[in-house]
């Protein structure tokens, strides 16, 4: 089964994203505060069930030695199409002049890429529709 045919059970059942990206952190000395769900080690019963933004809650907070980020993680290039439509409301909510929202797409063997949401719609725009089995339509955003 390839990976972008994966049912969601599968495609959740490692953070490795957030795995990367904590070490990546870890290693340049910034702070980071972890404020989303954590799919893997904090399952929570009828999560379908919640709001699509807190579903969608960024993962972190992130200090630098002189800026602030409220960062998503992505262990993929694959963005829903369910996410992507969640984008503006994302960016309203979650970003603020001082603390911009970025996602952080972290792969194996590479430095995570930090790309604002404006560029993620950019991207989305020239990408094609994809499906899993399990119907969730998603896009993958040439990030590399």
């Amino acid at each position: 089964m390839k990976g972008n045919e994966k049912p969601y059970e599968l495609r959740v059942q490692t953070n490795i994203g957030e795995e990367l990206f904590e070490s990546y952190c870890k290693e340049k000395g910034y702070a980071i505060n972890r404020i989303g769900f954590d799919e893997g080690a904090n399952y929570v019963e009828n999560f379908s069930k919640l709001n699509p933004l807190l579903r969608n809650l960024p993962d972190y907070i992130v200090n630098t030695e002189s800026e602030t980020f409220v960062v998503c993680v992505k262990g993929t290039a694959n963005f829903k199409k369910k996410e992507y439509e969640l984008l503006p409301l994302m960016m309203e909510w979650f970003s603020s002049p001082k603390a911009p929202l970025v996602y952080a797409f972290c792969f194996q063997n590479v430095k995570p890429r930090l790309v604002f949401p404006e560029k993620i719609i950019e991207l989305y725009k020239f990408s094609k529709d994809q499906k899993w089995s399990d119907g969730v339509v998603y896009r993958n955003l040439k990030i590399l």
